[in-house]
């Protein structure tokens, strides 16, 4: 059996030399400068998205390797496993797990407001899906690394338990077969079964239209793992059937700022990084969503990647939701006190997936 999948290994190699000599000669790129220039990236994102689109046939070689792989039983690359039709981010809680210093930061900024502090650990799709993993790869399980750092909060702080809602719904649309993010779905079910505990009935589904933004999208994981036969994901998204409570967005960074009257962006579609429709993703250290909802209360969100998705969901019960990236506070050399005053705030919520939380060194910014 060893031998077969070296004999692959060596064919795909010089297949892939010969492409890669062929298609250097005869096809240009996909995309312009003038294209990338158009698009919402940073000048790093669109060097690396303008080098990624425009390597000669990238995802034809990519595709044909990743299929003979398959074919000689492999299903991990890199950090990447394909199984049951979905694509999973492996997690790193094994080497870099930074658990119990973060949580240390939360307890801090816990101690110093006496504002009600809540805390969401998401799982990822390794951790719904892990009986799919082999077992020594997947190592802690997500469900009790979320368990033991909600074990370690201080008093003060509520933990809002997303992994049973999303477990639960395992069968359903919860994740991106191609990307490592929850879709408008799993974060729906997210929000409606803890919203609850910060003092709000949820909107049931009933009261959203849904949309689909994009219907044939592969994400990152794609590109480490171009498997042909992976059904493309779709980015759906909900609509109320009645008047958008938001009035206004506006993005912060160092170098823009942008103001808009909702917190999707359809430019993002235009991009390489197209999930960037939920608030252009990543790229800012402050969204302030404005609602009608006057007299509401206001909610303040300290948020990693899954919180861009679940945040329109938040929507009808505040009069105003910041959303705060401390990855981004860190770029700009500011700790929390910077950006926003806590105490215009009624609630505070730190949103993260684990894998995220446990690997971060950024919350030494929450000051």
């Amino acid at each position: 059996m060893k031998r077969f999948s070296d004999v692959i290994t060596v064919a795909a190699f010089f297949t892939i030399l010969i492409m890669f000599a062929v298609s250097t000669l005869f096809f240009q790129g996909s995309v312009t400068v003038e294209q990338i220039k158009e698009s919402e990236l940073s000048p790093k994102q669109a060097v690396n998205e303008y080098v990624d689109r425009n390597f000669p046939m990238d995802s034809n070689w990519k595709t044909m390797y990743t299929n003979l792989m398959l074919g000689s039983g492999r299903t991990r690359f890199r950090n990447v496993m394909y199984t049951d039709g979905r694509l999973i981010k492996l997690s790193d809680n094994k080497s870099n797990n930074n658990t119990i210093e973060n949580i240390a930061h939360i307890n801090e900024l816990a101690v110093n407001t006496d504002k009600p502090i809540y805390m969401m650990l998401a799982p990822t799709s390794a951790g719904v899906y892990s009986a799919d993993i082999p077992e020594m790869i997947t190592g802690v399980s997500q469900r009790e690394m979320i368990n033991n750092a909600y074990m370690q909060l201080d008093k003060r702080i509520v933990s809002l338990d997303a992994f049973y809602p999303l477990y639960s719904a395992r069968e359903e649309y919860v994740y991106y077969r191609t990307e490592n993010l929850w879709t408008s779905f799993g974060a729906y079910y997210a929000y409606s079964e803890t919203v609850g505990q910060l003092g709000f009935q949820p909107v049931t589904l009933d009261n959203y239209d849904q949309e689909y933004a994009l219907s044939s999208f592969c994400g990152s994981l794609y590109n480490d793992a171009s498997v042909s036969s992976i059904s493309p994901d779709r980015i759906n998204i909900f609509r109320s059937k009645y008047q958008s409570p938001v009035t206004n967005v506006a993005l912060h960074s160092l170098n823009d700022d942008k103001e808009a009257e909702s917190v999707y962006f359809r430019s993002a579609l235009k991009s390489d990084k197209k999930t960037d429709i939920f608030l252009l993703g990543d790229r800012y250290i402050t969204a302030d969503i404005t609602t009608d909802r006057d007299t509401a209360p206001k909610l303040l969100i300290i948020k990693g990647s899954f919180a861009n998705s679940i945040a329109p969901f938040y929507t009808p019960h505040y009069s105003k939701i910041t959303l705060v990236d401390p990855a981004r506070l860190e770029d700009a050399d500011m700790t929390l006190s910077d950006a926003v005053n806590i105490e215009d705030y009624d609630q505070i919520l730190v949103l993260f997936d684990i894998d995220s939380f446990s690997s971060a060194r950024y919350f030494d910014t929450l000051k």
